[in-house]
């Protein structure tokens, strides 16, 4: 079995980011779990995202505390909570702006990181608040993961966003050349 956590901002995407990656997984025939955590919710409050997917009939009814990939939408939150409880070994993507600081994460984690803020700015998904950042980390995660192709992720998107599905397909494609593999 494989457990994904996505940890975000209320407004980035975090939760539909989850059930496109559920779609995508189940096209293939795989058994999904898709579900989200927060609390009273606000744009911009922190948001997590779970999803198990397996080979077989997935019977867990319980949250996911060691995932074995983390997928963070804002890289401020990598110094926060999101790295609580998670075990050394997990592989981690990071949404990441060059201009600023790398993520501060241990050795023994392989690292990605993909700019999906200007992905995402570029195609113009966005709210007057945030950047909409989902379809570029989903992209992100096929590529560095190689659990998922990128044409069960586009139509996944197709099926499910609710607005600018080519734009979004566009960012998901873009993201998959742009992640790449840091060394720490």
């Amino acid at each position: 079995m494989i457990e994904i956590k996505l940890s975000g901002r209320g407004g980035q995407g975090v939760v539909l980011a989850s059930q496109i990656l559920a779609a995508a997984f189940f096209r293939t025939g795989k058994w999904v779990q898709s579900f989200p955590s927060f609390g009273a919710e606000r744009r911009g409050a922190p948001v997590a995202a779970f999803l198990r997917v397996d080979t077989k009939e997935i019977t867990l009814r319980y949250g996911i505390t060691q995932p074995d990939w983390l997928i963070v939408f804002d890289s401020n939150l990598v110094n926060n909570t999101v790295m609580d409880g998670v075990k050394p070994e997990v592989s981690v993507i990071v949404n990441w702006s060059p201009s600023t600081q790398g993520p501060k994460l241990s050795l023994r984690q392989r690292v990605f990181v993909v700019d999906a803020t200007s992905i995402a700015e570029a195609l113009n998904l966005r709210t007057t608040s945030f950047s909409i950042v989902n379809t570029a980390m989903v992209g992100a995660f096929a590529k560095a993961s190689r659990l998922i192709d990128l044409d069960n992720i586009t139509k996944a998107i197709g099926e499910l966003a609710p607005i600018k599905k080519k734009e979004n397909v566009a960012a998901a494609k873009e993201a998959y050349v742009k992640v790449k593999e840091v060394l720490l």
